[in-house]
């Protein structure tokens, strides 16, 4: 069996290169995903956002009541 040669450096650099691109989508994904979500939070809470005061005010007085 005949030993085998380390790869060439060009062969290496795109290798690396194509991790490094891969990483850059990771965390452009994570961003959108992040920007997504708040966007969604933000949308929510304007329109529900009087709906959910009114929840918590009874939760709220529903317990003082109770102690």
């Amino acid at each position: 069996m005949p030993p085998t040669s380390p790869p060439e450096p060009r062969v290496l650099n795109l290798l690396l290169r194509g991790r490094d691109a891969l990483r850059g989508q990771g965390v452009v994904e994570y961003g959108l995903i992040l920007s997504l979500s708040a966007g969604l939070a933000i949308t929510l809470l304007v329109f529900f956002g009087g709906t959910l005061s009114a929840v918590l005010k009874a939760v709220g007085d529903a317990i003082d009541a109770a102690t």
